[in-house]
């Protein structure tokens, strides 16, 4: 088995770890850096548990080698509000409107939490022409 050394930020934290060349992200993300948040549903990037934000873009973790987040900045569902903290617009805009609990990590939260933090930091995103265009 091949074995790399990778460096990666995942929610602002730096995690430096030997990896097989074979571990999927979502794996490394689990039980590396030890965040749960990041589920594995149906293992084939299709159901979305496994989302996060890599380099600014929503990426299936179930579907990327660890090795080949070499480098990058992750963001994971935990990311979105530390715990403790306040919450975020989206987490808030959730609780608000009875989508789910504000923290909650079940696997049918990070495939819609995460894409929309994305567009939610796109410039006028929340203007109200975006918003009546849909």
């Amino acid at each position: 088995m091949t074995v790399g050394e990778i460096t990666v930020t995942v929610n602002g934290r730096s995690y430096r770890r030997a990896v097989e060349g074979r571990r999927l992200l979502s794996d490394f993300l689990r039980e590396d850096c030890g965040l749960t948040g990041t589920h594995v549903g149906c293992e084939h990037g299709v159901c979305g548990a496994c989302t996060v934000v890599c380099d600014g873009e929503a990426i299936r973790s179930c579907l990327m080698f660890a090795v080949q987040a070499d480098g990058a900045e992750l963001v994971t569902i935990e990311g979105l509000a530390p715990a403790g903290g306040p919450l975020g617009p989206v987490q808030q805009g959730f609780m608000e409107c009875h989508g789910s609990r504000p923290r909650s990590t079940s696997p049918c939260t990070p495939p819609r939490r995460i894409p929309i933090r994305i567009e939610a930091s796109w410039p006028g995103f929340w203007g109200s022409a975006s918003i009546r265009s849909g």
